[in-house]
Protein backbone atom coordinates (compact mmCIF):
# COMPACT_ATOMS: atom_id res chain seq x y z
CA UNK A 1 0.00 0.00 0.00
CA UNK A 2 2.80 2.34 0.92
CA UNK A 3 4.71 1.47 -2.21
CA UNK A 4 1.64 2.13 -4.30
CA UNK A 5 1.20 5.57 -2.80
CA UNK A 6 4.85 6.45 -3.19
CA UNK A 7 4.77 5.69 -6.91
CA UNK A 8 4.07 8.98 -8.75
CA UNK A 9 2.32 8.81 -12.11
CA UNK A 10 4.95 10.80 -14.00
CA UNK A 11 5.41 8.43 -16.93
CA UNK A 12 2.19 9.35 -18.80
CA UNK A 13 2.96 13.05 -18.43
CA UNK A 14 6.45 12.57 -19.81
CA UNK A 15 5.09 10.71 -22.79
CA UNK A 16 2.80 13.60 -23.75
CA UNK A 17 4.63 16.08 -26.03
CA UNK A 18 4.26 19.57 -24.71
CA UNK A 19 3.73 21.10 -28.13
CA UNK A 20 0.83 18.76 -28.86
CA UNK A 21 -0.71 19.54 -25.49
CA UNK A 22 -0.25 23.28 -26.05
CA UNK A 23 -1.97 23.10 -29.46
CA UNK A 24 -4.81 21.08 -27.99
CA UNK A 25 -5.29 23.69 -25.28
CA UNK A 26 -5.08 26.47 -27.91
CA UNK A 27 -7.86 24.80 -29.92
CA UNK A 28 -10.09 24.60 -26.88
CA UNK A 29 -9.38 28.21 -25.94
CA UNK A 30 -9.95 29.33 -29.52
CA UNK A 31 -13.45 27.84 -29.45
CA UNK A 32 -14.09 29.54 -26.11
CA UNK A 33 -12.79 32.81 -27.54
CA UNK A 34 -15.11 32.63 -30.53
CA UNK A 35 -18.12 31.60 -28.44
CA UNK A 36 -17.59 34.25 -25.78
CA UNK A 37 -20.59 36.62 -25.63
CA UNK A 38 -18.33 39.65 -25.88
CA UNK A 39 -16.67 38.30 -29.05
CA UNK A 40 -20.04 37.68 -30.66
CA UNK A 41 -21.32 41.09 -29.57
CA UNK A 42 -18.22 42.80 -31.00
CA UNK A 43 -18.64 41.11 -34.37
CA UNK A 44 -22.34 41.98 -34.52
CA UNK A 45 -21.67 45.58 -33.52
CA UNK A 46 -18.93 45.83 -36.14
CA UNK A 47 -21.23 44.75 -38.99
CA UNK A 48 -24.36 46.53 -37.73
CA UNK A 49 -23.69 49.80 -39.66
CA UNK A 50 -23.45 47.82 -42.90
CA UNK A 51 -26.75 46.06 -42.21
CA UNK A 52 -28.40 49.36 -41.28
CA UNK A 53 -27.20 51.06 -44.47
CA UNK A 54 -28.38 48.13 -46.59
CA UNK A 55 -31.83 48.04 -44.96
CA UNK A 56 -32.41 51.80 -45.05
CA UNK A 57 -30.93 52.35 -48.50
CA UNK A 58 -28.27 54.74 -47.17
CA UNK A 59 -25.32 52.66 -48.33
CA UNK A 60 -22.52 54.55 -50.08
CA UNK A 61 -23.05 53.97 -53.80
CA UNK A 62 -19.79 55.70 -54.74
CA UNK A 63 -17.17 54.25 -52.38
CA UNK A 64 -13.46 55.03 -52.67
CA UNK A 65 -12.08 51.58 -51.93
CA UNK A 66 -8.60 52.53 -50.70
CA UNK A 67 -10.20 54.85 -48.15
CA UNK A 68 -12.87 52.33 -47.13
CA UNK A 69 -10.15 49.88 -46.09
CA UNK A 70 -8.69 52.53 -43.77
CA UNK A 71 -12.06 53.70 -42.47
CA UNK A 72 -12.75 50.19 -41.16
CA UNK A 73 -9.71 50.34 -38.89
CA UNK A 74 -11.10 52.87 -36.41
CA UNK A 75 -14.22 50.87 -35.46
CA UNK A 76 -12.04 47.78 -35.71
CA UNK A 77 -9.66 48.90 -33.00
CA UNK A 78 -12.29 50.08 -30.52
CA UNK A 79 -14.95 47.42 -31.12
CA UNK A 80 -13.04 44.33 -32.22
CA UNK A 81 -9.71 45.21 -30.62
CA UNK A 82 -11.34 46.23 -27.36
CA UNK A 83 -13.42 43.06 -27.32
CA UNK A 84 -10.35 40.89 -28.01
CA UNK A 85 -8.44 42.63 -25.22
CA UNK A 86 -11.11 41.93 -22.62
CA UNK A 87 -11.88 38.37 -23.77
CA UNK A 88 -8.21 37.36 -23.90
CA UNK A 89 -7.68 38.85 -20.45
CA UNK A 90 -10.69 37.04 -18.97
CA UNK A 91 -9.63 33.72 -20.51
CA UNK A 92 -6.08 34.02 -19.20
CA UNK A 93 -7.45 34.89 -15.75
CA UNK A 94 -9.95 32.03 -15.70
CA UNK A 95 -7.87 29.89 -13.35
CA UNK A 96 -7.39 32.77 -10.93
CA UNK A 97 -11.04 33.80 -11.08
CA UNK A 98 -12.20 30.23 -10.42
CA UNK A 99 -9.50 29.60 -7.80
CA UNK A 100 -8.06 26.65 -9.73
CA UNK A 101 -4.66 28.09 -10.60
CA UNK A 102 -3.05 26.20 -7.69
CA UNK A 103 -3.86 22.95 -9.52
CA UNK A 104 -1.85 23.93 -12.61
CA UNK A 105 1.32 22.53 -11.04
CA UNK A 106 -0.16 19.03 -11.44
CA UNK A 107 -0.77 19.44 -15.17
CA UNK A 108 1.43 18.52 -18.10
CA UNK A 109 2.08 22.06 -19.37
CA UNK A 110 4.16 24.56 -17.42
CA UNK A 111 2.98 28.14 -17.29
CA UNK A 112 4.91 29.47 -20.35
CA UNK A 113 3.34 26.79 -22.57
CA UNK A 114 -0.13 27.57 -21.27
CA UNK A 115 0.50 31.25 -21.94
CA UNK A 116 1.53 30.40 -25.50
CA UNK A 117 -1.79 28.57 -25.93
CA UNK A 118 -3.68 31.66 -24.77
CA UNK A 119 -1.67 33.76 -27.25
CA UNK A 120 -2.62 31.42 -30.10
CA UNK A 121 -6.29 31.24 -29.17
CA UNK A 122 -7.31 34.60 -30.80
CA UNK A 123 -6.05 33.52 -34.25
CA UNK A 124 -9.43 32.15 -35.46
CA UNK A 125 -11.17 35.30 -34.22
CA UNK A 126 -8.66 37.43 -36.14
CA UNK A 127 -9.25 35.25 -39.20
CA UNK A 128 -12.99 35.87 -38.91
CA UNK A 129 -12.29 39.61 -38.72
CA UNK A 130 -10.11 39.36 -41.84
CA UNK A 131 -12.93 37.61 -43.69
CA UNK A 132 -15.44 40.30 -42.64
CA UNK A 133 -13.17 43.19 -43.67
CA UNK A 134 -12.32 41.60 -47.01
CA UNK A 135 -15.95 40.74 -47.68
CA UNK A 136 -17.06 44.28 -46.86
CA UNK A 137 -14.59 45.88 -49.25
CA UNK A 138 -15.32 43.18 -51.84
CA UNK A 139 -19.05 43.92 -51.75
CA UNK A 140 -18.33 47.65 -52.13
CA UNK A 141 -16.03 46.90 -55.07
CA UNK A 142 -18.95 45.30 -56.92
CA UNK A 143 -20.92 48.57 -56.93
CA UNK A 144 -20.98 50.39 -60.30
CA UNK A 145 -19.75 53.60 -58.65
CA UNK A 146 -16.80 52.03 -56.81
CA UNK A 147 -13.44 53.64 -57.56
CA UNK A 148 -9.84 53.03 -56.55
CA UNK A 149 -8.37 49.80 -55.25
CA UNK A 150 -7.71 48.69 -51.67
CA UNK A 151 -4.23 48.04 -50.33
CA UNK A 152 -3.92 44.44 -49.03
CA UNK A 153 -1.73 45.69 -46.17
CA UNK A 154 -4.50 48.07 -45.07
CA UNK A 155 -7.02 45.23 -45.19
CA UNK A 156 -4.71 43.16 -42.98
CA UNK A 157 -4.28 45.95 -40.44
CA UNK A 158 -7.61 45.41 -38.66
CA UNK A 159 -7.03 41.68 -37.88
CA UNK A 160 -3.42 42.53 -36.93
CA UNK A 161 -4.73 45.07 -34.42
CA UNK A 162 -7.06 42.41 -33.00
CA UNK A 163 -4.09 40.08 -32.42
CA UNK A 164 -2.07 42.90 -30.84
CA UNK A 165 -4.82 43.75 -28.37
CA UNK A 166 -5.49 40.10 -27.57
CA UNK A 167 -1.80 39.62 -26.78
CA UNK A 168 -1.96 42.72 -24.60
CA UNK A 169 -4.90 41.19 -22.74
CA UNK A 170 -2.84 38.08 -21.99
CA UNK A 171 0.13 40.19 -20.84
CA UNK A 172 -2.08 42.23 -18.51
CA UNK A 173 -3.41 39.00 -17.01
CA UNK A 174 0.16 38.01 -16.18
CA UNK A 175 0.97 41.41 -14.71
CA UNK A 176 -2.21 42.18 -12.74
CA UNK A 177 -4.63 39.52 -11.58
CA UNK A 178 -7.75 41.61 -11.93
CA UNK A 179 -10.45 41.60 -14.61
CA UNK A 180 -10.81 45.37 -14.23
CA UNK A 181 -7.41 46.17 -15.71
CA UNK A 182 -8.35 45.33 -19.33
CA UNK A 183 -11.26 47.83 -19.59
CA UNK A 184 -9.09 50.44 -17.88
CA UNK A 185 -6.32 49.80 -20.40
CA UNK A 186 -8.79 50.24 -23.26
CA UNK A 187 -10.02 53.51 -21.77
CA UNK A 188 -6.43 54.72 -21.45
CA UNK A 189 -5.77 53.89 -25.08
CA UNK A 190 -8.92 55.74 -26.16
CA UNK A 191 -7.71 58.87 -24.36
CA UNK A 192 -4.25 58.54 -25.93
CA UNK A 193 -5.80 58.10 -29.39
CA UNK A 194 -7.90 61.24 -28.89
CA UNK A 195 -4.80 63.21 -27.87
CA UNK A 196 -2.98 61.95 -30.96
CA UNK A 197 -5.88 62.95 -33.20
CA UNK A 198 -5.96 66.45 -31.71
CA UNK A 199 -2.21 66.73 -32.22
CA UNK A 200 -2.57 65.58 -35.84
CA UNK A 201 -5.31 68.17 -36.42
CA UNK A 202 -2.81 70.81 -35.28
CA UNK A 203 -0.20 69.60 -37.75
CA UNK A 204 1.77 67.09 -35.61
CA UNK A 205 1.37 63.76 -37.41
CA UNK A 206 4.13 61.88 -35.56
CA UNK A 207 1.86 60.56 -32.81
CA UNK A 208 -0.80 59.58 -35.34
CA UNK A 209 1.64 57.43 -37.33
CA UNK A 210 2.70 55.52 -34.22
CA UNK A 211 -0.86 54.55 -33.29
CA UNK A 212 -1.96 50.99 -34.14
CA UNK A 213 -4.42 52.20 -36.79
CA UNK A 214 -4.09 54.70 -39.61
CA UNK A 215 -6.16 57.82 -40.16
CA UNK A 216 -6.67 59.98 -43.22
CA UNK A 217 -5.45 63.56 -42.86
CA UNK A 218 -7.71 65.01 -45.56
CA UNK A 219 -11.49 65.58 -45.58
CA UNK A 220 -11.62 64.21 -49.12
CA UNK A 221 -10.23 61.26 -51.06
CA UNK A 222 -7.14 61.16 -53.25
CA UNK A 223 -6.56 59.09 -56.37
CA UNK A 224 -4.95 55.80 -55.38
CA UNK A 225 -1.64 56.69 -57.08
CA UNK A 226 -1.35 59.84 -54.95
CA UNK A 227 -1.86 58.12 -51.59
CA UNK A 228 1.37 57.99 -49.61
CA UNK A 229 0.28 55.97 -46.60
CA UNK A 230 3.03 53.64 -45.28
CA UNK A 231 0.59 50.73 -45.10
CA UNK A 232 3.05 47.84 -45.47
CA UNK A 233 5.55 49.43 -43.09
CA UNK A 234 2.74 50.08 -40.64
CA UNK A 235 1.67 46.44 -40.80
CA UNK A 236 5.24 45.38 -40.07
CA UNK A 237 5.28 47.84 -37.16
CA UNK A 238 2.11 46.20 -35.78
CA UNK A 239 3.64 42.75 -36.19
CA UNK A 240 6.68 43.88 -34.22
CA UNK A 241 4.52 45.35 -31.45
CA UNK A 242 2.43 42.18 -31.23
CA UNK A 243 5.58 40.04 -31.06
CA UNK A 244 7.04 42.24 -28.31
CA UNK A 245 3.86 41.99 -26.25
CA UNK A 246 3.64 38.22 -26.76
CA UNK A 247 7.28 37.67 -25.75
CA UNK A 248 6.77 39.87 -22.70
CA UNK A 249 3.80 37.71 -21.68
CA UNK A 250 5.88 34.55 -22.11
CA UNK A 251 8.77 36.03 -20.14
CA UNK A 252 6.38 37.06 -17.36
CA UNK A 253 5.18 33.44 -17.27
CA UNK A 254 8.70 32.21 -16.65
CA UNK A 255 10.07 31.58 -20.15
CA UNK A 256 13.83 32.02 -20.24
CA UNK A 257 16.80 31.12 -22.40
CA UNK A 258 18.26 31.99 -25.75
CA UNK A 259 15.02 31.61 -27.78
CA UNK A 260 13.35 34.30 -25.68
CA UNK A 261 16.35 36.62 -26.05
CA UNK A 262 16.41 36.10 -29.82
CA UNK A 263 12.66 36.68 -30.09
CA UNK A 264 12.89 39.91 -28.08
CA UNK A 265 15.76 41.16 -30.23
CA UNK A 266 14.03 40.38 -33.53
CA UNK A 267 10.74 41.92 -32.38
CA UNK A 268 12.44 45.07 -31.09
CA UNK A 269 14.44 45.52 -34.29
CA UNK A 270 11.33 44.97 -36.43
CA UNK A 271 9.27 47.43 -34.39
CA UNK A 272 11.94 50.13 -34.37
CA UNK A 273 12.84 49.74 -38.04
CA UNK A 274 9.28 49.62 -39.33
CA UNK A 275 8.18 52.41 -36.99
CA UNK A 276 10.96 54.70 -38.18
CA UNK A 277 10.33 53.78 -41.82
CA UNK A 278 6.79 55.11 -41.56
CA UNK A 279 8.15 58.65 -41.52
CA UNK A 280 9.85 58.20 -44.90
CA UNK A 281 7.99 59.79 -47.81
CA UNK A 282 7.98 58.82 -51.47
CA UNK A 283 9.42 61.62 -53.61
CA UNK A 284 7.73 60.30 -56.75
CA UNK A 285 4.33 60.38 -55.07
CA UNK A 286 5.04 63.88 -53.74
CA UNK A 287 5.89 65.15 -57.23
CA UNK A 288 2.73 63.55 -58.62
CA UNK A 289 0.71 65.23 -55.85
CA UNK A 290 2.14 68.63 -56.78
CA UNK A 291 1.22 68.02 -60.41
CA UNK A 292 -2.27 66.87 -59.49
CA UNK A 293 -2.82 70.04 -57.45
CA UNK A 294 -1.41 72.63 -59.85
CA UNK A 295 -1.94 71.15 -63.31
CA UNK A 296 -3.68 67.77 -63.22
CA UNK A 297 -4.19 67.40 -66.98
CA UNK A 298 -1.17 65.05 -67.49
CA UNK A 299 -2.66 62.65 -64.90
CA UNK A 300 -6.19 62.67 -66.33
CA UNK A 301 -8.05 61.22 -69.30
CA UNK A 302 -10.84 63.24 -70.89
CA UNK A 303 -14.14 61.76 -72.07
CA UNK A 304 -16.95 63.41 -74.03
CA UNK A 305 -20.64 63.10 -73.23
CA UNK A 306 -22.37 65.05 -75.99
CA UNK A 307 -20.98 68.59 -75.89
CA UNK A 308 -19.57 68.22 -72.36
CA UNK A 309 -15.98 67.15 -71.76
CA UNK A 310 -15.22 65.34 -68.50
CA UNK A 311 -11.61 64.97 -67.37
CA UNK A 312 -11.32 62.77 -64.25
CA UNK A 313 -8.37 61.02 -62.71
CA UNK A 314 -8.45 57.49 -64.10
CA UNK A 315 -9.65 56.02 -60.79
CA UNK A 316 -12.80 58.15 -60.88
CA UNK A 317 -13.98 57.48 -64.44
CA UNK A 318 -17.06 55.53 -63.18
CA UNK A 319 -18.39 58.77 -61.68
CA UNK A 320 -18.78 60.53 -65.04
CA UNK A 321 -22.37 59.36 -65.48
CA UNK A 322 -23.29 60.82 -62.08
CA UNK A 323 -21.64 64.14 -62.94
CA UNK A 324 -23.39 64.24 -66.30
CA UNK A 325 -26.78 63.73 -64.67
CA UNK A 326 -26.26 66.84 -62.55
CA UNK A 327 -24.90 68.91 -65.44
CA UNK A 328 -27.87 68.08 -67.64
CA UNK A 329 -30.26 68.74 -64.76
CA UNK A 330 -28.93 72.28 -64.37
CA UNK A 331 -28.76 72.95 -68.13
CA UNK A 332 -32.34 71.83 -68.55
CA UNK A 333 -33.62 74.96 -66.78
CA UNK A 334 -31.60 77.61 -68.65
CA UNK A 335 -32.18 79.17 -72.09
CA UNK A 336 -31.21 77.01 -75.06
CA UNK A 337 -28.59 79.51 -76.21
CA UNK A 338 -26.85 79.23 -72.84
CA UNK A 339 -27.37 75.49 -72.37
CA UNK A 340 -26.08 74.74 -75.86
CA UNK A 341 -22.62 76.14 -75.27
CA UNK A 342 -19.95 73.45 -74.77
CA UNK A 343 -18.87 72.81 -71.19
CA UNK A 344 -15.80 71.26 -69.61
CA UNK A 345 -15.58 69.56 -66.21
CA UNK A 346 -12.20 68.72 -64.75
CA UNK A 347 -11.55 66.91 -61.51
CA UNK A 348 -9.54 68.91 -59.01
CA UNK A 349 -7.93 67.78 -55.79
CA UNK A 350 -5.80 69.55 -53.19
CA UNK A 351 -3.27 66.72 -53.05
CA UNK A 352 -0.25 68.76 -51.96
CA UNK A 353 0.04 71.44 -49.30
CA UNK A 354 -3.38 71.04 -47.73
CA UNK A 355 -3.28 72.86 -44.34
CA UNK A 356 -4.03 69.90 -42.07
CA UNK A 357 -2.82 71.90 -39.07
CA UNK A 358 -4.91 75.01 -39.64
CA UNK A 359 -7.79 76.57 -41.50
CA UNK A 360 -8.08 77.39 -45.17
CA UNK A 361 -7.45 81.06 -45.93
CA UNK A 362 -7.99 83.23 -48.93
CA UNK A 363 -4.25 83.26 -49.66
CA UNK A 364 -4.19 79.47 -49.79
CA UNK A 365 -7.10 79.37 -52.26
CA UNK A 366 -5.69 82.13 -54.45
CA UNK A 367 -4.46 79.69 -57.11
CA UNK A 368 -7.88 79.43 -58.77
CA UNK A 369 -6.88 81.76 -61.62
CA UNK A 370 -3.62 79.87 -62.22
CA UNK A 371 -5.49 76.56 -62.19
CA UNK A 372 -8.02 77.90 -64.70
CA UNK A 373 -5.18 79.05 -66.97
CA UNK A 374 -3.55 75.62 -66.79
CA UNK A 375 -6.89 73.96 -67.54
CA UNK A 376 -7.43 76.30 -70.51
CA UNK A 377 -3.96 75.46 -71.82
CA UNK A 378 -4.95 71.80 -71.62
CA UNK A 379 -7.96 72.43 -73.86
CA UNK A 380 -10.68 72.95 -71.25
CA UNK A 381 -11.34 76.70 -70.90
CA UNK A 382 -13.82 78.05 -68.34
CA UNK A 383 -13.66 74.65 -66.71
CA UNK A 384 -15.97 73.53 -63.89
CA UNK A 385 -14.14 71.80 -61.02
CA UNK A 386 -15.44 68.63 -59.42
CA UNK A 387 -13.98 66.93 -56.38
CA UNK A 388 -13.38 63.40 -55.15
CA UNK A 389 -16.53 63.03 -53.04
CA UNK A 390 -19.81 61.95 -54.53
CA UNK A 391 -23.09 60.38 -53.58
CA UNK A 392 -23.75 62.20 -50.30
CA UNK A 393 -26.08 64.94 -51.60
CA UNK A 394 -23.88 67.78 -50.37
CA UNK A 395 -21.27 66.99 -53.04
CA UNK A 396 -23.89 66.92 -55.78
CA UNK A 397 -25.36 70.24 -54.62
CA UNK A 398 -21.93 71.90 -54.49
CA UNK A 399 -21.06 70.66 -57.97
CA UNK A 400 -24.45 71.83 -59.27
CA UNK A 401 -23.72 75.28 -57.81
CA UNK A 402 -20.48 75.40 -59.78
CA UNK A 403 -22.29 74.39 -62.97
CA UNK A 404 -25.02 76.99 -62.38
CA UNK A 405 -22.52 79.77 -61.68
CA UNK A 406 -20.56 78.82 -64.80
CA UNK A 407 -23.72 79.05 -66.94
CA UNK A 408 -24.64 82.40 -65.39
CA UNK A 409 -21.23 84.09 -65.51
CA UNK A 410 -18.86 82.12 -67.73
CA UNK A 411 -16.67 81.04 -64.78
CA UNK A 412 -17.17 78.54 -61.98
CA UNK A 413 -15.30 80.71 -59.46
CA UNK A 414 -16.69 83.85 -57.80
CA UNK A 415 -14.16 86.62 -57.09
CA UNK A 416 -14.87 86.65 -53.35
CA UNK A 417 -17.05 83.55 -53.10
CA UNK A 418 -20.29 85.47 -52.36
CA UNK A 419 -23.17 85.42 -54.83
CA UNK A 420 -26.13 87.61 -53.96
CA UNK A 421 -29.04 89.46 -55.44
CA UNK A 422 -31.16 87.78 -58.10
CA UNK A 423 -28.18 85.71 -59.20
CA UNK A 424 -27.91 84.18 -55.74
CA UNK A 425 -31.60 83.28 -55.67
CA UNK A 426 -31.39 81.87 -59.20
CA UNK A 427 -28.33 79.80 -58.34
CA UNK A 428 -30.13 78.24 -55.37
CA UNK A 429 -33.17 77.40 -57.50
CA UNK A 430 -31.05 75.89 -60.28
CA UNK A 431 -29.28 73.66 -57.75
CA UNK A 432 -32.48 72.50 -56.08
CA UNK A 433 -34.34 71.62 -59.28
CA UNK A 434 -31.47 69.76 -60.98
CA UNK A 435 -31.89 66.27 -59.45
CA UNK A 436 -33.44 64.74 -56.33
CA UNK A 437 -29.91 64.30 -54.93
CA UNK A 438 -29.03 67.98 -55.37
CA UNK A 439 -32.36 68.96 -53.78
CA UNK A 440 -31.57 66.76 -50.79
CA UNK A 441 -28.06 68.17 -50.56
CA UNK A 442 -29.37 71.72 -50.79
CA UNK A 443 -31.68 71.15 -47.84
CA UNK A 444 -28.81 69.62 -45.88
CA UNK A 445 -26.46 72.51 -46.63
CA UNK A 446 -29.16 75.04 -45.75
CA UNK A 447 -29.75 73.35 -42.39
CA UNK A 448 -26.02 73.36 -41.63
CA UNK A 449 -25.35 76.95 -42.75
CA UNK A 450 -25.72 80.13 -40.73
CA UNK A 451 -25.92 83.61 -42.23
CA UNK A 452 -25.77 82.27 -45.75
CA UNK A 453 -26.20 79.10 -47.79
CA UNK A 454 -22.65 77.83 -48.32
CA UNK A 455 -21.46 75.51 -51.10
CA UNK A 456 -17.93 74.36 -50.38
CA UNK A 457 -15.65 71.59 -51.58
CA UNK A 458 -12.22 71.52 -49.92
CA UNK A 459 -10.83 69.27 -52.64
CA UNK A 460 -11.52 71.79 -55.42
CA UNK A 461 -11.05 75.16 -53.62
CA UNK A 462 -14.72 75.64 -54.57
CA UNK A 463 -16.53 78.13 -52.35
CA UNK A 464 -19.80 79.85 -53.15
CA UNK A 465 -22.03 81.46 -50.54
CA UNK A 466 -25.49 82.97 -50.95
CA UNK A 467 -26.74 85.25 -48.13
CA UNK A 468 -29.83 83.97 -46.36
CA UNK A 469 -32.04 86.81 -47.60
CA UNK A 470 -31.14 86.11 -51.23
CA UNK A 471 -31.26 82.34 -50.87
CA UNK A 472 -34.78 82.50 -49.40
CA UNK A 473 -36.63 83.29 -52.66
CA UNK A 474 -34.71 80.56 -54.46
CA UNK A 475 -35.67 78.01 -51.82
CA UNK A 476 -39.27 79.19 -51.88
CA UNK A 477 -39.42 78.87 -55.67
CA UNK A 478 -38.64 75.16 -55.36
CA UNK A 479 -42.12 74.63 -53.93
CA UNK A 480 -43.67 75.95 -57.15
CA UNK A 481 -44.07 73.83 -60.31
CA UNK A 482 -40.66 73.50 -61.97
CA UNK A 483 -42.05 74.06 -65.47
CA UNK A 484 -43.77 77.28 -64.42
CA UNK A 485 -40.69 78.68 -62.69
CA UNK A 486 -38.45 77.47 -65.52
CA UNK A 487 -40.47 79.38 -68.11
CA UNK A 488 -40.15 82.59 -66.10
CA UNK A 489 -36.42 82.03 -65.62
CA UNK A 490 -35.85 81.50 -69.34
CA UNK A 491 -37.93 84.54 -70.26
CA UNK A 492 -36.07 86.80 -67.78
CA UNK A 493 -32.61 85.19 -67.92
CA UNK A 494 -30.68 88.32 -68.85
CA UNK A 495 -32.25 90.34 -66.05
CA UNK A 496 -31.93 87.62 -63.41
CA UNK A 497 -28.23 87.04 -64.18
CA UNK A 498 -27.37 90.73 -64.11
CA UNK A 499 -25.25 91.47 -61.00
CA UNK A 500 -27.23 94.68 -60.45
CA UNK A 501 -30.60 92.92 -60.20
CA UNK A 502 -31.69 92.60 -56.56
CA UNK A 503 -33.24 89.50 -55.08
CA UNK A 504 -36.47 91.47 -54.64
CA UNK A 505 -36.90 91.40 -58.42
CA UNK A 506 -36.52 87.61 -58.47
CA UNK A 507 -39.15 87.34 -55.74
CA UNK A 508 -41.53 89.65 -57.61
CA UNK A 509 -41.19 87.83 -60.94
CA UNK A 510 -41.76 84.41 -59.38
CA UNK A 511 -44.30 85.46 -56.79
CA UNK A 512 -42.38 84.21 -53.75
CA UNK A 513 -41.75 85.95 -50.40
CA UNK A 514 -38.51 87.62 -49.41
CA UNK A 515 -37.22 88.79 -46.04
CA UNK A 516 -36.83 92.47 -45.16
CA UNK A 517 -33.67 94.25 -46.24
CA UNK A 518 -31.00 94.20 -43.47
CA UNK A 519 -29.32 97.43 -42.29
CA UNK A 520 -26.64 98.74 -44.64
CA UNK A 521 -23.81 97.85 -42.26
CA UNK A 522 -24.94 94.21 -42.20
CA UNK A 523 -25.12 93.74 -45.97
CA UNK A 524 -22.56 91.53 -47.65
CA UNK A 525 -20.33 92.46 -50.57
CA UNK A 526 -21.32 90.42 -53.61
CA UNK A 527 -19.21 88.89 -56.30
CA UNK A 528 -18.89 90.83 -59.51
Amino acid sequence: MTAAVATRPTAPAARVPRRRAMLALARVEAVRFLRHPLSIAALLLFVSPWVYDAVTGKADRYPVLHDQAVNLQLPGIFILGGGALVVANLNALRGHRHHTDALYSTLVLPDPWRTAAFLLAPLPFAAAVAVLVTARVGVLALLPGAVGHPDPAELATTPAVVLLFAALGVLLAKLVRSAVVAPLAMFTFAVAAFVALVAAARGNTALRVLLPVMFTDLPFSLPADLVDRPSLRHLAYLAGLAALVAVAALARSGARGRPVLVAVTVAAVLTATAGAAQFRTDDAVRRAAVTATDNPAPLQTCHRRGDVTYCPFDDFTPWIDGWDTVVQGVRRAVPAAVAGSPLAVRQRVWAHGYPTGGSVTADETGSNAAWERAAAAAGTPAVIPVGTRWGDGDSEATFAAGVAYRLMTGSAFASNGIVCGARGALLVWLVGQATPATAKGLRSLDAASWGGLVFIDFATFMHLSVPDRDAGPGLAALSHPAAEVGALVVANWAELTDPATPADRFATLLGVPIAAEPPAKERTVCAA
